[in-house]
């Protein structure tokens, strides 16, 4: 069909499918935006059995500042809840000696959670695994997770998937880890979703045609 079209209207086209996707991909990453900065406001729920703190890549054995934010979101909310448990989840990857977990774990000590009130689990690789493998851990449904604002609505979406009906709790993310985490756990959420993604830019484009 494009073969028959004159130049014009084959780069007017193009021109169209460039613009609408951009224009889309901004207005979405903008909501995106806004609800992880509200996750922040969301309260520690009054009664908790456990605490579930999603893993990040650590380097060299040392907790990086990302995934320290949701330690010490953890280790705040434990404060008043000091009967919950602490479940670290992050297994071993990029070629570490130590898993994910087991750095986690050695931070919450020596800030000062009592070794008996942490578990860990050292098998998971990625936000569903970690959900997926804690759950076999955690019979109540008492449980928060703690993860970063930007990674609430992905975590929470595989939460619902499993069929788990937790509560989730976020940390601020570091100012000049932003622009990168944002965008990358966005990628990820066009990822999982990338039918309705095209399914909206497609009416989008069909609305814009028929008006034009």
């Amino acid at each position: 069909m494009l073969k028959n079209l004159p130049v014009q209207s084959v780069s007017w086209l193009s021109a169209l499918v460039v613009a609408t996707i951009d224009v889309l991909s901004t207005f979405n990453l903008i909501l995106f935006c806004v609800f992880s900065c509200c996750t922040r406001l969301r309260k520690c729920p009054a009664t908790v059995q456990d605490f579930l703190v999603l893993g990040a890549a650590v380097k060299h054995g040392q907790v990086p500042p990302v995934l320290a934010t949701r330690l010490d979101k953890a280790i705040n909310c434990w404060k008043t809840h000091q009967s919950a448990k602490i479940i670290v989840s992050g297994g071993i990857v990029q070629n570490a000696k130590t898993s994910e977990a087991e750095v986690m774990a050695a931070y919450l000590i020596a800030h000062g959670i009592p070794a008996r009130k942490i578990i860990c689990e050292t098998q998971a690789l990625n936000t569903w695994q970690n959900l997926a493998f804690a759950s076999q851990l955690i019979k109540s449904q008492e449980t928060v997770v703690v993860t970063s604002d930007f990674h609430v609505l992905r975590a929470r979406t595989y939460a619902r998937k499993m069929g788990l009906n937790w509560s989730f709790v976020s940390s601020k993310t570091p100012w000049r880890y932003c622009p990168l985490t944002f965008i990358r756990d966005y990628l990820g959420i066009i990822r999982d979703h990338w039918w309705v993604f095209c399914g909206s830019t497609f009416l989008l484009l069909l609305v814009e045609l028929i008006l034009k």
